[in-house]
């Protein structure tokens, strides 16, 4: 039973572990809003402009609002996209949590 009980323990610590962003990096829960707010954005100005040319000073200001409001860097915020990228199951769960929240809103 104590063998049993140790095994559980093991396998619910790795897991926890698996899903732990490190500090210098967004966590899960602010990446998940800035990366659904940050999509919404890239909708509209596609869909308002057609061409990237005509929009990507706008919605670069915006994104950076956007980044401001939640105490985020531009730098911070590429360096997290990219170990999520590396990261198969953080991104999994990000991508779900992003579609999860805008689903909600449709």
């Amino acid at each position: 039973m104590k063998k049993l009980f140790c095994l559980i323990f093991l396998f619910v610590g790795f897991a926890c572990d698996q899903n732990q962003v490190p500090k210098e990096y967004v966590g899960l829960e602010q990446m998940t809003v800035l990366v659904e707010e940050i999509s919404v954005l890239e909708a509209y100005y596609q869909s308002a402009y057609g061409v990237p040319g005509q929009y990507k000073e706008a919605l670069d200001k915006a994104v950076a609002t956007t980044l401001k409001k939640y105490n985020c860097s531009l730098s911070k915020f590429k360096r997290s996209v990219f170990y999520y990228a590396t990261q198969p199951e953080l991104q999994a769960l990000l991508n779900e949590s992003v579609m999860t929240r805008l689903s909600r809103k449709i």
